[in-house]
């Protein structure tokens, strides 16, 4: 699976470079995210995720209740490098239970660019631009996630905990300016029936 280069890479980086906003990671924060959009083709709006794999990325505890997904920006050099775990432009969907606490063990391995993640609702249709992002999730977003210079660097990593405690159907983004409208972006689902793994 395999992105090439876009040509619209280099119009988002140029709008990256000038537009590196300092956003901060704040609870009360504001998002400027659009309306949410319930007939976005996810894999999984009509199905339950039958089939799923449970990559070692992804832990699911059952009698804890727990959830602890490995998320590496920058994994291959797909897209550009602006993947998670390998996938872009909504690739995969991670399910996890609802009501289980989540933790996102976040690290940064793209030699060129910050990045960020955040669970965000399922859009049709990402804005280049995040105005003070707020999760989904309180505490489901990295650190000052729409900087380019303060978000997750080359080498740097972030933890994101937070409790899935409402299910539906919403994605992990990243908040850096033209990442997320570029293909930045997977599914997150939140199941109510118990089910977990991830579907590709």
């Amino acid at each position: 699976m395999k992105r090439h280069f876009s040509s619209t890479f280099a119009a988002v980086f140029a709008m990256t470079a000038l537009a590196c906003g300092g956003g901060d990671d704040t609870a009360t924060q504001t998002a400027d995210t659009g309306a949410a959009d319930a007939g976005a083709a996810n894999p999984c709006a009509a199905n339950p995720c039958a089939g799923m794999e449970m990559p070692d990325w992804l832990m699911i505890d059952e009698a804890a209740r727990t959830a602890t997904i490995d998320i590496t920006a920058g994994s291959t050099d797909d897209h550009n490098y602006w993947n998670f775990n390998g996938y872009a432009n909504g690739e995969a969907t991670i399910v996890v239970p609802e009501g289980y606490t989540v933790t996102i063990n976040f690290k940064n391995e793209d030699p060129l660019s910050a990045h960020s993640i955040g669970v965000d609702a399922m859009l049709s249709d990402f804005p280049a631009l995040f105005d003070n992002p707020t999760p989904v999730f309180a505490g489901a977003i990295s650190p000052n996630p729409t900087d380019a210079t303060g978000a997750t660097t080359t080498g740097q990593s972030a933890t994101l905990t937070f409790v899935a405690d409402a299910a539906g159907q919403y994605t992990l983004v990243c908040y850096i300016p033209g990442h997320a409208t570029t293909g930045m972006w997977i599914y997150f689902t939140v199941s109510s029936d118990g089910s977990a793994g991830v579907k590709t």
